[in-house]
């Protein structure tokens, strides 16, 4: 089952470079390009949820820098809560990955325009 974990893991990983070429190639700018990794990212992690995934293998996709050589990590605590509330989503992978996307359009990217009114 960690096999089959890793390779999941893997895969994702591999398919991120594809997914921000194919991105930035829309127009959209760095607010909309960080809400659409955040929302894959929690796509993917209730999908690794499933499949019985420890979320403590997603944790690499959370660091923002290393402090020193003794492996201090420094981590995206919002990357982090997306993924760790992944685990705990009882709906499918594609509306957590829609509220993401919303929640962090609404806080973060572009208020006006997510706004409901």
């Amino acid at each position: 089952m960690k096999r089959i974990g890793c390779i999941v893991l893997t895969n994702i990983l591999l398919m991120l470079p594809a997914y921000s070429a194919a991105y930035e190639v829309s127009g959209f700018g760095d607010g909309q390009q960080d809400c659409f990794a955040k929302a894959m990212i929690g796509m993917d992690s209730v999908i690794n949820s499933r499949l019985g995934v420890p979320p403590e293998h997603a944790l690499d996709l959370t660091v923002k820098s290393h402090r020193t050589s003794t492996s201090d990590a420094i981590y995206d605590s919002k990357t982090l809560n997306v993924i760790l509330a992944a685990y705990l989503w009882e709906d499918t992978p594609h509306d957590y990955a829609v509220r993401v996307f919303y929640n962090c359009a609404t806080q973060k990217a572009y208020p006006k325009q997510a706004s409901l009114e």
